[in-house]
């Protein structure tokens, strides 16, 4: 916040209008530390670049300039107002303007439509500290307009409910219902976001309840999915808990979900997250053969209380790597050529390691190796 404050402090210093906006503001407001923090001014682009010796044009074409001070970065960005939305996501063009109202009225909900002066003042044209007093989500404006302008406000609103456990005010989640069909305009990697966002909140449930009243489930894809008892579901670590307690009570695979397009490394945990929780019985090998992320993730959907890690340091070994002998050393000792038989008895001695019947030892598993090879032979 302090290098927020000198930012503001320089713009005013060359005689520019600056404050700190956004959900920053709502956030001090609620008594939380920020993850960053956003300043506007009436100040152009090129006007803030003179300003500040280092910037960096992340969104110069929209007015965005990063200041960087303090080993920090601050977004700074010009006073505007947005011109139409043909693809209900961006606006087409933007307009610089003099007046921080005007600014403001652009923005998603009123707890984010607020302002905070150099001296901690708070300008509040749309009564957003009000709705934070009464933990309320209500569109500023006119609703439709605001989610006609980008669909992924609907998704946003619903989202805040949970991360702030606040009730999205009825006109707001009437114009949801009306408009819902429009998050089918937005890409599917930013419902994916939001939706992971939701996953790491300790109010999910209600997330997931407006999910389905605003009728977002219809126009989601895999949107009935989303439509079971969260009651019980207790976020984790990992925003792909969520996914896997949405397919585990469904008995669903990860295969119903793959158009969210998750990335590889998802999809095999999501994959044996699923896998380890569905075993019948767990034992030294499953402990082994699924990281300790999928295990933590399958241990929570079956209620186990476990201690993953411990278990885990408790193993003769860790991989296929910590063992003494290689599938080099089976070839060499049976004086055979590579071929599917390998991968058998790589696994056979691997097993045997780590069910403690073979003590990880060359010479000892040499041994084991030449007696059940050729008594098999």
């Amino acid at each position: 916040m302090k290098t927020a404050v000198e930012v503001i402090r320089a713009l005013e210093n060359a005689g520019f209008e600056a404050y700190m906006v956004g959900g920053a503001v709502r956030d001090l407001l609620l008594g939380k530390a920020p993850d960053d923090f956003d300043v506007a001014t009436n100040a152009s682009p090129v006007e803030v670049k003179q300003v500040f010796s280092k910037t960096i044009d992340t969104g110069i074409a929209h007015g965005t300039v990063l200041v960087r001070l303090n080993g920090e970065g601050i977004e700074v960005t010009t006073f505007r107002t947005d011109g139409t939305y043909t693809d209900n996501r961006r606006p087409d063009s933007v307009e610089f303007v003099h007046s921080l109202e005007e600014d403001l009225k652009r923005r998603d909900f009123t707890i984010n439509a607020m302002a905070m002066a150099e001296d901690f003042r708070i300008i509040d044209p749309f009564g957003g500290k009000e709705d934070l007093e009464s933990r309320v989500i209500r569109a500023v404006g006119n609703p439709d307009q605001r989610f006609q302008e980008d669909a992924l406000r609907m998704l946003r609103a619903v989202r805040f409910s949970s991360q702030l456990d606040f009730s999205i005010e009825a006109g707001t989640l009437a114009s949801i219902k009306r408009q819902a069909k429009l998050i089918r305009t937005i890409a599917v990697e930013r419902i994916k976001n939001e939706i992971d966002k939701i996953f790491l909140t300790a109010h999910a449930k209600r997330s997931m309840d407006y999910l389905a009243s605003s009728l977002l489930t219809e126009h989601l894809p895999a949107g009935n999915l989303f439509k079971i008892d969260w009651t019980e579901f207790s976020p984790q670590a990992d925003a792909l808990y969520g996914w896997a307690y949405l397919l585990y009570w469904q008995e669903k695979t990860a295969a119903e979900v793959s158009l969210y397009k998750f990335s590889n490394e998802e999809k095999r945990i999501l994959k044996n997250t699923l896998a380890a929780a569905r075993r019948e019985q767990w034992d030294e090998w499953t402990i082994y053969s699924y990281s300790e992320k999928e295990l933590t993730m399958a241990a929570a959907l079956l209620k186990k209380e476990m201690a993953i890690a411990e278990q885990k340091r408790r193993l003769p070994i860790r991989s296929k790597t910590d063992m003494a002998a290689s599938g080099n050393d089976l070839m060499q000792w049976s004086g055979t050529k590579q071929g599917p038989w390998l991968k058998e008895w790589i696994e056979k001695m691997e097993r045997q390691i780590v069910y403690g019947l073979l003590q990880n030892d060359k010479e000892k598993i040499k041994d084991w190796f030449i007696n059940e090879y050729y008594r098999h032979a």
